[in-house]
């Protein structure tokens, strides 16, 4: 599976609706399967962006997958990876960026071109 930071930020919007108390066990994203959107959760838990409890099995194959998950909150870098990538221009901006120069990069990478092109957007560059 590859990653896909369109999903993230689908996943990422969702959760940042969440009410506090409240947790969400499944979403719904046209184009993504369950269990590809259960691993983007489990990557987004991995890189500390929610807190979730994950719950694992093994495929059919014996690989360790997530076959259930409870996001129960959006922490700091989640909040302030969102913050940036629910503004449509600097989305925009930053995935043309990373395309044009290869497509693949990491989320610290991500933030960071998402960061410089909000200190642009604002005037603050």
């Amino acid at each position: 599976m590859k990653r896909d930071l369109e999903l993230i930020r689908a996943i990422l919007l969702e959760v940042e609706e969440l009410p506090i108390g409240q947790f969400l066990s499944s979403i719904e994203i046209e184009g993504h399967s369950d269990e590809v959107i259960a691993e983007h959760v489990r990557l987004l838990e991995e890189a500390n962006f929610i807190e979730a409890q994950l719950a694992h099995g093994r495929s059919n194959f014996g690989a360790l997958q997530v076959k259930a998950y409870a996001i129960t909150r959006l922490l700091n870098d989640g909040h302030d990876f969102i913050a940036n990538a629910k503004n449509p221009t600097i989305w925009k901006k930053t995935t043309n960026f990373i395309q044009e120069r290869g497509g693949d990069v990491s989320l610290a990478v991500t933030k960071a071109v998402m960061a410089k092109e909000a200190l642009q957007l604002f005037g603050l560059n």
